[in-house]
């Protein structure tokens, strides 16, 4: 994760969306992938963006490899600025020009009822961006105390730091300073 900065923050649902969705309006060139858990909550995130004319993709289980290839080669020609996926795509993609990845919810296992961190997901997330030597910015989105738990746990797990924004504009200033105090 070197040449990452990981970034954490405290928001209720509606919020989660409100920040995905600012983070467009505010910075409309960073090229986003969003990671959820659930494929419902990819669709009601691109139709929230939709509204705020954000063209953002979805990439999830079940798509024909031809049309996925198409959609990353979108993606990467920066067609459209946002990907929204599943955990489908956090292993073995490569686009350099990620500038965030934004994990709208806490990647987790359950584990006979209980729930876990997922450890290898996080890190696969995170690695879509700070790619071949580039610096990038995650930012994992968490709804209550259980998602704080799951970060503290995962930041543990890799001893790395997991700065907590106390507001948007502190990601816009770890942004502009990333890009040379843009």
């Amino acid at each position: 994760m070197k040449g990452v900065k990981n970034f954490k923050i405290m928001l209720d649902s509606q919020g989660k969306i409100d920040f995905t969705s600012k983070m467009h309006t505010v910075l409309d060139q960073a090229m986003t992938m969003v990671f959820v858990n659930k494929k419902d909550s990819a669709y009601t995130l691109q139709k929230k963006l939709k509204t705020d004319e954000i063209d953002a993709q979805i990439l999830t289980g079940g798509i024909e490899n031809d049309a996925r290839d198409r959609l990353i080669d979108q993606f990467r020609l920066n067609k459209f600025s946002t990907l929204i996926s599943t955990n489908v795509l956090a292993r073995g993609i490569d686009v350099p020009e990620v500038d965030v990845v934004i994990n709208f919810d806490v990647p987790i296992v359950m584990k006979e009822g209980w729930m876990d961190p997922d450890y290898a997901n996080f890190m696969h997330r995170v690695g879509r961006t700070g790619r071949f030597g580039t610096d990038g910015i995650a930012v994992t989105l968490m709804a209550d105390e259980n998602d704080e738990e799951m970060m503290r746990l995962i930041g543990k797990h890799y001893e790395i730091e997991i700065n907590e924004l106390k507001s948007f504009d502190q990601l816009v200033t770890a942004i502009n300073e990333m890009r040379g105090g843009l």
